[in-house]
C-alpha cells in the first residue's frame, strides 16, 4: 500500500469519529436491554431506571447507585464481602476500593423492615454480578470499530 492509498483510507475517518452519537445510542440502547434482562428484579425500579445517555461522543450507562451496590456489595459492620470496585466507570466509595457502612449507623433506606436493614447494616450484602465493566466497555469498542469505515 502506498503513502497515497493510506491517505485516501484515512480521508473522511474524522468526520466518522467527530459524530458518533446514533452509533452510541444504537449500542447502548443494545446494552440497556441486556443489562434490564440480568438486573436483579424485586420492585422493578432498579431494571426501570438503567438507561443510555449519550453526548458529546460519549456513551454513560446509568442507574440507581443500588444497582452499584448490589454488583459490588456492600461491607457489613462486622464482615467484609464485598468486592473491590474498578477505578473509572462506575460511582466510586466515599474511603478505599470497597463500598461499606461508615460506621455512624446511617443504615439503607428503603421499604425493608427495621430488622433487615439492621441486618444488612452489620452483615453487609453479598456482591450478586450481574454487569462486568470491562465486558461491557469491551463490547461498546468492537462495536463501534466495526461500524468505522476503512
Amino acid at each position: 500500500m502506498t503513502v497515497d492509498q493510506f491517505a485516501n483510507m484515512l480521508d473522511g475517518l474524522g468526520d466518522q469519529l467527530s459524530n458518533l452519537d446514533s452509533d452510541l445510542l444504537e449500542v447502548g440502547g443494545r446494552i440497556v436491554n441486556e443489562l434490564k434482562g440480568q438486573a436483579p428484579y424485586n420492585t422493578g425500579q432498579l431494571s426501570n431506571s438503567i438507561q443510555a445517555v449519550v453526548q458529546d461522543n460519549s456513551l454513560a450507562i446509568e442507574m440507581l447507585a443500588y444497582g452499584i451496590f448490589q454488583n459490588y456489595g456492600v461491607d457489613g459492620m462486622s464482615r467484609q464481602i464485598a468486592d473491590e470496585v474498578p477505578q473509572f466507570g462506575v460511582l466510586q466509595p466515599r474511603t478505599g476500593r470497597r463500598f461499606g457502612f461508615s460506621g455512624d449507623y446511617e443504615m439503607i433506606g428503603g421499604d425493608l423492615p427495621i430488622p433487615v436493614r439492621k441486618k444488612i447494616y452489620q452483615l453487609g450484602l453479598r456482591p450478586q454480578r450481574w454487569f462486568d465493566l470491562e465486558e461491557l466497555s469491551d463490547e461498546i469498542a468492537i462495536e463501534i470499530a466495526n461500524r468505522i469505515d476503512l
